[in-house]
C-alpha cells in the first residue's frame, strides 16, 4: 500500500492538538509477536517517523 502525505488541513483534523510544524503521514505498521504479524495504519511524522498517537477522547 502506498503512503500519502496529508495536507495541513487533515494534519489539525486527524491529530487533534497540533504540534505545529510538523508534517505526518499514514503509512503501514507491520508489529511480529509469538502469534504472528499484525499490519495496521498508522500517522507519523516526516522527520523521524515516530507514531503519531491520537486523542480518542
Amino acid at each position: 500500500m502506498a503512503t500519502k502525505p496529508n495536507d495541513q488541513d487533515d494534519t489539525a483534523q486527524s491529530t487533534g492538538n497540533d504540534q505545529s510544524g510538523e508534517g505526518t503521514f499514514e503509512t503501514d505498521v507491520s508489529e511480529t509477536d509469538d502469534e504472528g504479524t499484525t499490519v495496521r495504519q498508522a500517522e507519523v511524522k516526516e522527520d523521524d517517523l515516530s507514531e503519531v498517537k491520537k486523542d480518542n477522547s
